[in-house]
């Protein structure tokens, strides 16, 4: 099977937990972040949560709502690739959103946090 106009993988390898998810790299970070909540690191997340930003028309929706223990909840998006469409979403959500957007990427094995906008 060949991939899409952003690289990204056929379904099959997308799928876990249930779900199958719009990039590999977001399947893994799932994937991280269930192994998150077994270990106690975090109470818990939501995969893709639905966000307002300032107007009704534009609603934003990240990869996860992440719930740390003791600590503030966040927003994450795993980016392969940043589109124009997402560059105008880090400036609405500067102007807008409610808790931090950690933008994560993957760095050979692992994922960094590349940008925290709040």
């Amino acid at each position: 099977m060949g991939r899409g106009k952003y690289n990204v993988a056929p379904a099959d390898q997308r799928r876990a937990l249930g779900r199958t998810f719009a990039s590999k790299a977001e399947m893994e970070y799932a994937l991280q972040l269930e192994t998150w909540v077994e270990l106690g690191i975090i109470l818990d997340y939501v995969c893709q949560p639905k966000c307002w930003l300032g107007v009704v028309e534009y609603t934003y929706t990240p990869d996860f709502l992440v719930v740390p223990d003791g600590a503030t909840p966040h927003y994450v998006d795993v980016k392969g690739m940043e589109t124009t469409a997402f560059k105008r979403t880090k400036k609405l959500w500067a102007a807008h959103g409610r808790l931090p957007l950690h933008v994560v990427k993957k760095k050979g094995k692992k994922f960094e946090t590349t940008e925290v906008i709040q």
